[in-house]
């Protein structure tokens, strides 16, 4: 709805500016803050032990470091005016517990209270997103899904949040 609104307003009252929009999909990495929000909530609760069971769900990770500079690169770039773009990882699509998975493969005694088990239910339909057109017009080298959990783990670890 957000994008909507942009959109609607540079038809309507934008005069010469110009929008592209960068839509990523689920947002890790490293923090700034203290104040754990959103997805880092996801993976506290993964760490900390309050989550049990992995929710079953597929989705692409985009990290917070490439997202920035995708945006950098869109308003730098001319040609981008007027078009939209996803920011994800390279690869399959990923669940919750394929998160899970790497955090305890990368992360040792930190990650001892991860889940191992999806929550009950039906397997997550196969999710296919495609980065090809940031990658092309932009420039988009996003970091690897597994740099970007380790990184976000090792940020919350670091300034006290789990």
């Amino acid at each position: 709805m957000a994008e909507q609104a942009a959109w609607q307003f540079i038809e309507n009252e934008g005069g010469d500016t110009q929008l592209a929009v960068i839509n990523p999909t689920w947002i890790a990495g490293p923090t700034l803050t203290v104040d754990a929000r959103s997805s880092l909530q996801v993976f506290t609760a993964m760490i900390s032990g309050a989550m049990t069971h992995a929710p079953r769900q597929r989705f692409g990770i985009a990290d917070v470091r490439d997202v920035a500079s995708l945006h950098v690169a869109a308003m730098t770039t001319p040609d981008a005016a007027g078009k939209r773009y996803l920011a994800l990882a390279d690869g399959p699509t990923l669940t919750f517990l394929d998160v899970a998975q790497v955090l305890r493969s990368r992360l040792g005694a930190f990650a001892e209270n991860v889940p191992t088990e999806e929550a009950p239910g039906d397997e997550p339909s196969l999710l296919v997103i495609h980065n090809e057109k940031a990658k092309r017009e932009l420039g988009f080298r996003p970091r690897p899904p597994e740099q970007t959990i380790v990184d976000t783990a090792e940020s919350l670890r670091d300034l006290g949040l789990v």
